[in-house]
């Protein structure tokens, strides 16, 4: 065998290893999908944690409601290349440009809802993770790993960059929190509307008072008079009319009254305790405030505030339906709140367990 002979054999070789190289798994549909499935994950992930943060969250951040919504979502890999192999050839780093495409319908209802939350809408929230944007799409660039070997079919993706899956979360909170929001809006309507008979019975009508006559005296009509001008009105002296006769002016009644609304969607609501917050004007004041109050602590404490939050609602279920049990427990939390976000508050101290 001479030497060009074995010289192509050698290319040959190097041809037939490289086909069977991993590296080609950068590009695959397999490695799409599992970096699809990846994101997601850490997006339902991250979503699911807010259940804690609402009263009856189960079943509005319910996996099944997560998926549904994230499914909407398009997700893609551009411009994919090769950055390097490991020796052993099981291993490959590459890089692409990470693309998802959000419906614009989708897009439209994330704002408003974002906007009724005093919540940055959602493309200047992506511009503070550092993902670009052209209308409803929005990309990054972004370096992710592949391990494959030729007995595994699904090959393995580490994606470590995060951004997409908190701008996945933001996404499809405000997507679920839609219905809890036209709800609102709705039962506001409807408590309008029932007021509105009432409300215009209970007006007393207005009553009007006529001009008062002109007197005119005709030629000759009293030969005692010559005198009188013909025709010249006479004017009768203005007397004050009694009180019962005086034009009546109406103020008029504000006509939208507000109903005080939980912070909870009220139409999913299957526990006692939330019907009876649904229920009392005085219950779902104290849980918007509780609630409002327990946000502001997190971003003080997060631990702590997480262990005030769990003994609150063990404590308020307890009381099942007596309304009284849900106030105070409702109050407790709410002192416990303000202590964490005012920690040099005297009461707290005083309240403090003693070493």
């Amino acid at each position: 065998m001479n030497k060009n002979t074995l010289i192509a054999l050698f290319f040959i070789s190097l041809l037939v290893s490289g086909c069977n190289s991993p590296i080609e798994y950068c590009s695959t549909s397999e490695t799409e999908q599992a970096l699809d499935n990846l994101l997601t994950e850490q997006a339902i992930q991250l979503t699911s944690v807010k259940k804690s943060d609402y009263y009856d969250g189960a079943s509005l951040f319910g996996t099944i409601k997560i998926r549904a919504a994230l499914a909407q979502i398009r997700i893609d890999l551009e411009n994919i290349k090769k950055v390097k192999q490991d020796i052993g050839g099981h291993k490959s780093s590459c890089s692409a440009q990470l693309k998802i495409t959000i419906p614009p319908p989708m897009l439209s209802d994330v704002d408003l809802v974002r906007d009724t939350q005093h919540q940055l809408r959602i493309i200047p929230y992506a511009k503070q993770l550092h993902i670009d944007n052209s209308n409803n799409v929005f990309l990054q660039n972004i370096d992710y790993s592949v391990h494959a070997a030729k007995d595994i079919k699904t090959p393995t993706v580490n994606f470590e960059n995060s951004s997409f899956a908190h701008l996945l979360d933001e996404i499809v909170t405000a997507v679920l929190l839609k219905s809890t929001l036209e709800l609102k809006a709705v039962n506001n309507s409807v408590v309008t509307e029932r007021l509105k008979p009432i409300i215009s019975e209970s007006l007393p009508p207005q009553i009007t008072v006529d001009k008062p006559p002109t007197v005119t005296i005709k030629e000759n009509a009293s030969p005692l008079k010559q005198d009188i001008a013909v025709t010249k009105p006479v004017e009768l002296e203005s007397k004050k009319l009694p009180v019962a006769q005086e034009v009546i002016k109406i103020v008029p009644i504000e006509t939208s009254i507000k109903q005080a609304m939980p912070s909870f969607n009220c139409s999913k609501a299957i526990k006692p305790t939330d019907i009876t917050i649904c229920n009392s004007e005085e219950l779902a004041r104290l849980d918007n405030e509780n609630m409002q109050l327990y946000k502001n602590a997190k971003t003080i404490d997060p631990a702590i505030t997480k262990d005030i939050w769990l003994a609150s609602i063990k404590a308020k279920y307890a009381c099942k339906t007596t309304v009284d049990c849900i106030a105070s427990a409702y109050k407790k939390s709410m002192r416990d709140y303000v202590c964490v976000t005012n920690k040099d508050n005297a009461s707290c101290k005083a309240e403090a367990p003693r070493p």
